[in-house]
């Protein structure tokens, strides 16, 4: 089955590091930059059990430390202190798959080992002697042996005193003669490491779990067995419902926001209780000080409640990670009280390199983490944990750990009552969700930005990116231009949905791509407009907005000539309806500018009267539609009608034309989208008390999150759950607004609930204007007498009629600047091939990673950074229609830039999240093949047709089944809608294992590949001429065809040994031919060639 895992022999995992580390720099996927070399008197080096210890944190018992390898690449990492995978007498359980989600706070469903004991014993063994050999294999020279092993034991007294579970543990205590063995193989294969001294006892320390609702009783029995018996230094690991049902579900619902979190009472029910707890301690240090052991405590374990994502199998799940990391302090704080500060405290539970420091100063010792090293960046975060260890020893001067932890208890009451406010636990945190692209996940080419997809024109941003931090601002901007004509305005105002899909949202916050953008711009120098020459094609535009100007911009680079029809005096339209503080005119000015320069003839002042058709009867050879929405909708009610009552977009554009109009000193806006926000700010700078009423909640309201957060900042009030029922007036004037309290009812066809008023709760605010803001319309009046109908527009080219295309806000859909920018885009590549002219999309220099990029970006990718915050006028002195938002400097922008992860040129996700290092990433040739499909005929075969067969990246991802449980830890974190387990090319050690798979089952053996692909057996064999197929039909082993093509597949001869029918896509072979290629050239160490 391929959820099993098969350990590799000793010399099997030998040789690949060696191989590994000598072809590529690497070891298990982590190259060797990355590797935590030790140095002489670490200043957090420190003693444990009286024995040395290199750093203080490792990984936690896991999935981090149930295979050799896995234990191996932790050590090379940094973890120096490595709790082994819990292990119990029942070793023939089945785990429920997927196993394990770390989308936001962790979640798992496993618990014990997976392999027999003896398997478990021989891997942590395997390791042991790994770990000790490493050094001389990397030529550290004789550093001191500072790493401890900690055996993991559970669950009952009956299964621990097992004799299974004696022999395991007895093996751990003296391993003699598996050393020996192990040592036999250094001897024959690599003599200069078989006099290594290693230490033939693995551990003298233990950590203790239970089931839940294991007796108290129980509990202290395996304890003082562990002790007295065994003589072994024992931790107890304790559940966080030790605190109550209360105490915990207060502080995740109210403090933490995690309210969809349930926990079933029996939870509590069965655990230990607090008090008995206590008891059970005390009884436990007198047991250990009497034999001059140490006894402590593990906080905690994981947190048990019901299944309520659904990504896991089962009723019940088990909760780790940040939201754990406050329920976990607040029990170490009051333990910590209870014993003075006297209690050994080995700690795990939502542990991070941004609070790593702070748990060691609460006396904690060793950390060990599982949830945080199964995100981006994997083992390689430990890095980050050790230099802010070091670095917070620095702050506070402490020349050693226990320095470190001076004032432990009130350092830990700190801590405590931090953890249940710091925004970094809160639920709202993590605010955008996984970001993941739409797309399925490829065999091939899987390298993809999420932010680029979800950018309404493209946009490459790790692109950009990469050139600010390269400190050349002129090729950003140039990146920019490609695909994005508007790059100031878009650098000021754009919804940034990109952010949303930023791959930095798994770690803490998205780049400031907006900011970069707009650091670009004002930094970048606009390479000369370059367009192709005249074609005699001419295209009418009606609007200037952006979508009339980027179709401009694109269509005038592809050499047609371009006039835009604009209504208004000033180009521009909704872009002028942005208030001055929020985007200058000259940023405006700049963009259109460099647009009129490719030739546009723009005509202000001249709305379009006739339908679309008839400009092309003027002799235009298409036409695009593009005039936005420049009319307000209005509201019906009792008194709107006359001075004081103000549409959204009337004041915006009075302000943004520089008039300051008096609107009194209380304002009523009446609406809940951007334009409502602007209009309100905008007031609020007018002097005036702002209120912000709208008929549904916080939670449905279409304005952007940023927009509504600077409008609450600056003053104004918002009011939920209203609708405006009549306007009073005095004299003429506006006095007041008589609103109705409303609650919300169904859904309606946007999904969100309707406004429902409530009877007999009408009530009167205070005004002396009103701004209406609930929506814009076009005015459409030149359409009449034609054919088209803007509702039924085309989805993705705009298209409404031949020659005949529209975009922007005039259509359904998202209604934003970038928007409209890509809906103008797309039509101009519409427009182009109706009329047969070659869309001119420019191709910037792309930047082409060095090792050293690489390592720099994996080496940030397993890095927590927060973004750099632009400089914003505070809100007290935002009185006035100034820029509220600085531009980076230089050095900021280089320092943000070095914060995006280059998803579009890199990705190796699933490499860095596997614990058990079943992906690897390899090397092609790119290639771009005609393939036959092959019929036969009169048993020959013949050439029935052709289809393309395309690998563009060179950077491709193998996935080794023998390795692999299906945890779906990859799955979680790649940017495909896709299971890397499942889909990529699945490459098994051992031919026969094959045979038993469904498809997507590859085997390799010299220079031949194997494929079971459904009823067949597909083999490759590389020739001197190309290659050799042979197709085999399972499981009669019928042969049915029989290949001979060229090494690119252009030609092939054959014949058919058996009946076939239809036609045989030669695709499968030729992934089988990059495949084959690309192990033979980059996975030299793997145990397939030497089979």
């Amino acid at each position: 089955m391929s959820d099993l895992m098969r350990p590799q022999p000793f010399e099997v995992l030998l040789e690949w590091i060696l191989g590994e580390y000598k072809a590529r720099g690497e070891i298990f996927g982590i190259p060797k930059e990355l590797f935590w070399r030790p140095r002489p008197n670490p200043p957090f080096g420190t003693e444990l059990f009286g024995e040395p210890l290199g750093t203080p944190i490792g990984p936690a018992a896991g999935p981090h430390t149930q295979l050799a390898q896995n234990i191996v690449s932790a050590w090379l990492c940094g973890g120096r202190f490595i709790e082994l995978k819990t292990v119990q007498v029942l070793d023939e359980l089945e785990i429920p798959r997927p196993c394990i989600d770390m989308e936001d706070e962790g979640y798992n469903v496993e618990w014990s080992q997976e392999l027999k004991l003896s398997q478990s014993a021989w891997e942590y063994i395997k390791a042991w002697v790994l770990v000790h050999v490493l050094p001389h294999i990397l030529g550290w020279g004789d550093v001191p042996f500072d790493t401890q092993f900690n055996m993991s034991v559970g669950y009952d007294f009956k299964g621990i005193t097992s004799p299974p579970m004696l022999r395991f543990m007895d093996r751990l205590a003296d391993a003699s003669s598996e050393l020996a063995e192990l040592r036999g193989i250094l001897r024959e294969r690599h003599p200069e490491l078989a006099e290594v001294e290693i230490p033939e006892r693995l551990t003298g320390s233990v950590t203790l779990s239970t089931m839940h609702g294991c007796p108290p009783d129980e509990i202290e029995g395996i304890a003082r067995y562990l002790l007295e018996e065994r003589g072994l230094h024992t931790f107890i690991k304790l559940n966080p419902t030790l605190l109550g049902k209360d105490e915990v579900l207060r502080i995740l619902h109210d403090h933490l926001g995690f309210r969809e979190i349930e926990i079933p009472d029996s939870v509590f029910e069965k655990d230990l209780e607090y008090d008995r707890a206590v008891e059970l301690i005390k009884a436990l240090k007198e047991v250990a000080e009497k034999r001059g052991l140490v006894f402590g405590v593990k906080l905690s374990n994981t947190l048990a409640m019901r299944n309520h994502k659904g990504v896991l199998p089962g009723e019940e799940m088990y909760m780790s990670g940040r939201a754990l990391y406050p329920v976990t302090m607040n029990l170490f704080w009051r333990l910590a009280q209870e014993f003075e500060g006297e209690l050994f405290v080995s700690y795990a539970g939502g542990a991070d390199a941004l609070n790593v420091a702070e748990i060691l100063s609460c006396g904690a010792l060793p950390v060990t983490v599982a949830s945080d090293l199964l995100k981006p960046g994997g083992y390689a975060r430990f890095h980050q944990y050790l230099e802010e260890i070091e670095a917070e020893m620095d702050r506070r001067g402490a020349r050693e750990l226990s320095q470190l932890s001076e004032g432990a208890l009130a350092n830990l009451e700190r801590a405590a009552k931090g953890a249940l406010e710091s925004p970094r636990y809160k639920k709202a945190y993590f605010r955008y969700g996984l970001p993941k692209t739409s797309r399925g996940l490829p065999p091939f080419d899987c390298i993809a930005a999420p932010c680029v997809e979800e950018c309404g024109v493209r946009q490459d941003v790790p692109e950009y990116i990469w050139w600010i931090g390269k400190g050349d601002p002129a090729r950003a901007l140039e990146a920019i231009l490609a695909r994005n004509p508007l790059p100031g305005v878009t650098g000021y105002v754009c919804t940034q949905l990109c952010k949303t899909r930023c791959t930095r949202n798994s770690y803490e916050a998205p780049v400031a791509i907006r900011a970069l953008k707009r650091f670009a711009f004002a930094h970048g120098t606009s390479p000369e407009p370059v367009k192709s020459p005249p074609t005699g094609k001419r295209v009418a535009i009606v609007g200037a907005g952006p979508a009339g100007l980027s179709a401009a911009y694109f269509l005038a680079r592809s050499g047609v000539s371009v006039t835009i029809y604009e209504a208004k005096d000033r180009p521009g339209g909704m872009m002028h309806l942005v208030p001055p503080f929020r985007l200058p005119d000259e940023v405006i000015r700049a963009d259109v500018e460099r647009i009129l320069a490719l030739g546009v003839d723009l005509r202000l002042s001249q709305p379009v009267t006739i339908p679309p058709e008839e400009l092309l009867r003027e002799g235009y050879d298409a036409v695009f539609i593009a005039c936005g929405t420049q009319e307000e909708v209005p509201l019906h009610i009792e008194g709107i009608e006359g001075a004081g009552v103000w549409s959204g977009l009337e004041l915006l554009e009075e302000v943004r034309a520089g008039a300051r109009p008096a609107l009194g000193r209380k304002v009523v806006v009446i609406g809940g989208g951007d334009t409502a926000m602007d209009a309100a700010r905008a007031a609020r700078r007018l002097g005036g008390e702002v209120i912000v009423a709208y008929r549904r909640s916080r939670a449905e309201m279409p304005a952007s999150q940023e927009e509504l957060s600077g409008a609450l900042e600056e003053g104004v009030r918002l009011l939920e759950l209203v609708s405006p029922m009549r306007v009073l007036r005095e004299d003429g004037r506006v006095v007041g607004v008589e609103l109705v309290r409303n609650e919300l009812g169904e859904p309606g066809p946007d999904g969100r609930r309707r406004p429902v008023p409530i009877q007999g709760s009408e009530f009167v605010l205070p005004a002396d204007s009103l701004v209406v803001a609930i929506g814009q319309r076009a005015d459409l009046a030149f359409l009449s007498g034609s054919k088209v109908d803007i509702r039924r527009v085309e989805a993705g080219a705009g298209r409404l009629a031949p020659r005949i295309y529209a975009g922007g806000d005039v259509t359904p859909g998202p209604h934003s600047i970038i928007a409209a920018c890509g809906d103008g885009l797309r039509a101009a590549q519409a427009i182009c091939r109706e009329l047969g002219v070659p869309f001119r999309e420019p191709d910037p220099p792309r930047p082409e990673l060095s090792r050293a990029d690489i390592v720099g970006i994996k080496r940030m990718r397993a890095r927590r950074e927060p973004p750099r915050g632009l400089k914003t006028l505070p809100p007290q002195l935002r009185t006035g229609f100034q820029l509220i938002e600085d531009t980076y400097t230089e050095e900021e922008a280089k320092l943000e830039a070095a914060r995006c992860l280059q998803c579009s040129a890199l990705c190796d996700k699933c490499v860095e999240v596997c614990p058990n290092r079943a992906n690897l990433h390899y090397f092609v040739s790119p290639v771009d093949w005609q393939l036959p499909r092959l019929k036969v005929k009169d048993g020959g075969l013949e050439v029935a047709g052709w289809e393309s067969f395309r690998v563009a990246q060179a950077r491709q991802i193998l996935h080794i089944d023998d390795l692999c449980n299906e945890c779906g830890n990859c799955a979680t974190f790649c940017v495909h809608q896709g299971k890397p387990y499942r889909e990529k090319p699945r490459l098994f050690f051992r031919l026969e294992d094959i045979y038993a798979e469904e498809g997507n089952a590859f085997h390799i053996a010299g220079s031949t590949v194997y494929r079971k692909e459904g009823g067949q057996l597909f083999t490759l064999q590389a020739t001197d001429a190309g290659y050799l197929l042979s197709v085999v039909r399972l499981p009669a082993r019928e042969g049915e065809l029989v290949v001979r093509v060229a090494g690119d597949f252009s030609q092939v001869e054959g014949k058919a040994l058996g009946p076939f029918e239809g036609e045989l896509s030669l695709k499968v072979a030729a992934e089988m031919a990059v495949l084959l290629e690309g192990a033979r050239r980059s996975l030299p160490f793997l145990p397939i060639w030497r089979r």
